[in-house]
């Protein structure tokens, strides 16, 4: 998966993190200096980058079972869905008992850590900002879970990481004053993108089935001849 097309989901799609993050980032003090800055955000793409290691793991093992064909469809499939019905996964994510569990605790450790001070508090913080419910990162882990190796799952997610900070930094520090650099627009091409990435990973899963379709096709059109 083109890394460039991780970085323009989280660039377009960051709009969402500044309304969904930003007052959160704020009321834990994420932006009481650049480096308490800093600190929240490693801990979030820290977040990112072990999700994508994880799925780039289940890629590789998809890849050595000869499956990862059918990955790729059917997580290309899912990608563009969300993307043409503007659908949210993790609203449907949160439908279930056991991750409203795990987020109720997430939300317990992260009260902890806001009532403390240090870098390490706001390192701590920002890893549980990156576990928290957010469709746009689950369809960037989707589209990960195609790159074939925990490195390349984990620079996917890199690179979605860092296409979020310019507007949520620039929301940190500029406020409200943002909005008048007109991010709003970026949000108009979000589903572009998701699109995008999805027909990339259909794609993706097709071709891999060609090679032995079209050695199929050669041998019945030019059948071997003894000469």
């Amino acid at each position: 998966m083109e890394l460039s097309i991780a970085f323009a989901l989280g660039l377009t799609g960051s709009l969402h993190c500044v309304g969904m993050c930003g007052p959160l980032m704020l009321a834990m003090g994420a932006g009481n200096g650049l480096r308490s800055a800093l600190a929240y955000q490693t801990g979030r793409i820290g977040v990112y980058l072990l999700l994508g290691a994880l799925l780039g793991s289940l890629g590789l093992g998809m890849q050595l079972w000869n499956a990862q064909s059918t990955v790729a469809l059917v997580s290309g499939g899912l990608l563009v869905a969300f993307a043409v019905l503007r659908l949210d996964p993790g609203k449907l994510l949160a439908r279930q008992p056991w991750f409203a569990r795990f987020q109720l605790r997430l939300r317990g450790v992260a009260a902890t850590f806001a009532a403390q001070g240090g870098l390490r508090a706001k390192l701590v913080l920002g890893a549980c900002n990156g576990l928290l419910p957010c469709g746009l990162v689950y369809l960037a882990v989707i589209a990960a879970a195609n790159a074939g190796s925990p490195a390349k799952g984990a620079a996917f997610m890199l690179a979605f990481g860092l296409g979020t900070l310019p507007l949520l930094l620039g929301s940190l520090f500029l406020g409200r004053r943002i909005v008048r650099l007109g991010p709003d627009r970026l949000a108009a091409f979000t589903p572009y993108v998701i699109g995008l990435a999805g027909l990339l990973l259909l794609w993706r899963g097709w071709t891999a089935y060609l090679p032995n379709d079209f050695y199929n096709f050669q041998q019945l059109a030019f059948p071997p001849m003894c000469h």
